[in-house]
């Protein structure tokens, strides 16, 4: 979506408020994940999958609930990037399992 810069600058600082919300209330986020890279991540997610009205018109609550998976996954992604191909291997066994 094309944003005009206040635009932008409302959206941005919305999804700030949130990952510092997140960060706050799951320290490992704040350990794991660096907040300008996460928040400049979730605004392009926004800008690629939603309006600018479809964006206004989620509630904070969502807008959590939405950028707490996106950081989980981040997280978790970074995590997998560690493991020795055995381990990744024992990993995708189990999730096969689930």
């Amino acid at each position: 979506m094309l944003l005009t810069e206040n635009q932008q600058e409302s959206m941005k600082r919305r999804i700030e408020k949130i990952v510092n919300i997140l960060m706050e209330e799951r320290p490992l986020f704040k350990e794991e994940l660096n907040a300008k890279e996460i928040i400049q991540h979730l605004c392009n997610v926004v800008q690629r999958n939603l309006t600018n009205e479809q964006f206004n018109k989620l509630s904070d609550e969502k807008l959590k609930e939405h950028s707490s998976f996106v950081m989980s996954t981040q997280m978790l992604s970074g995590l997998l990037d560690d493991l020795t191909p055995e381990q990744i291997a024992i990993f995708d066994e189990a999730v096969k399992r689930k």
